[in-house]
């Protein structure tokens, strides 16, 4: 590695020093204090407070910096624990969002982003179909009228040509109250329409996420 100093890193020697924060992690199950603190000039290599550590803790993006905090979480709902997370990991958590306490918070918002990431890949769009939602209702005895089905139709066609989820907001009044007819949330109706129910922020980030997937597939 190179020696300790202030001279800007190549991308090579970035990847070295990233991977060679891997390898510590993967070292943690043998050796469990480096959750805690690591030996010797390691600190020297990595602290965000030193020459080469800052430059390795800029090349994390915010997502990167999250990803290890995320797979600390036991299930959607679980809260991280950067306690088992390798202390260089804290402390580039710390300084990029001020604590701990506000990392875990990010990471709760990036888990449900990931969820959101696998559940509406960005062909979604495609599957938009009330058959699911006609077949709610039947079983719940409820048969819609022309009129009904004529507007629901309209509104699912409109989804997949636009391509963007609606907010609670957005939802048309007729729409709404075929949900509460059919006995559905609002969510609820719109899965069941093949249709993202989303929070503002999660539909912020996945709104991002598609048009990056658009663009992959047209280069």
């Amino acid at each position: 590695m190179n020696q300790i100093g202030k001279n800007r890193l190549s991308q090579r020697e970035l990847n070295g020093y990233r991977q060679w924060l891997a390898e510590l992690e993967e070292e943690m199950s043998d050796t469990p204090g480096l959750s805690q603190q690591l030996d010797g000039d390691l600190t020297l290599y990595f602290s965000p407070e030193c020459p080469i550590g800052r430059q390795v803790y800029t090349s994390f993006s915010d997502e990167e910096l999250l990803e290890p905090l995320v797979e600390t979480m036991e299930g959607r709902n679980g809260s991280p624990r950067p306690e088992r997370l390798l202390c260089v990991y804290r402390w580039y958590l710390e300084k990029r969002f001020g604590s701990l306490h506000h990392a875990c918070w990010r990471a709760r918002g990036r888990s449900r982003q990931k969820a959101a990431e696998g559940m509406w890949p960005a062909d979604w769009p495609e599957r938009v179909d009330m058959e699911p939602f006609l077949e709610r209702c039947a079983s719940r005895g409820l048969i819609l009228d022309g009129d009904d089905r004529a507007g629901l139709g309209t509104y699912c066609a409109m989804v997949r040509r636009t391509g963007q989820p609606p907010s609670r907001t957005d939802l048309p009044e007729e729409v709404s109250r075929l949900f509460e007819r059919a006995g559905c949330t609002w969510q609820t109706g719109l899965e069941l329409l093949g249709i993202p129910a989303l929070s503002k922020s999660v539909r912020r980030h996945m709104r991002r996420y598609w048009a990056g997937a658009a663009e992959k597939n047209q280069a």
